[in-house]
């Protein structure tokens, strides 16, 4: 059994003309487009997260402050 990185079937296939040459580049090709893809998909969702929350607290903050009152003093 020969020790190499890949796990292979313990069968034998005769007559087998092996991986043709385009397999590995497309395959590479491949997994770079759908990790791109789940990448940019997760960063959306994330900064949309991120926008929904600071909606959320300015929302707060500005219910806290009445419009009539004056702005919070400020020691200098």
């Amino acid at each position: 059994m020969a020790a190499g990185f890949w796990p292979t079937l313990p069968l034998k296939m005769p007559y087998s003309e092996g991986e043709a040459h385009w397999w590995d580049p497309t395959w590479w090709i491949f997994q770079i487009v759908v990790m791109s893809i789940l990448l940019l998909t997760l960063r959306r969702v994330a900064l949309s997260v991120d926008r929904d929350e600071k909606e959320e607290m300015d929302q707060k903050r500005s219910q806290r402050r009445s419009p009539g009152s004056p702005p919070p003093n400020i020691p200098g």
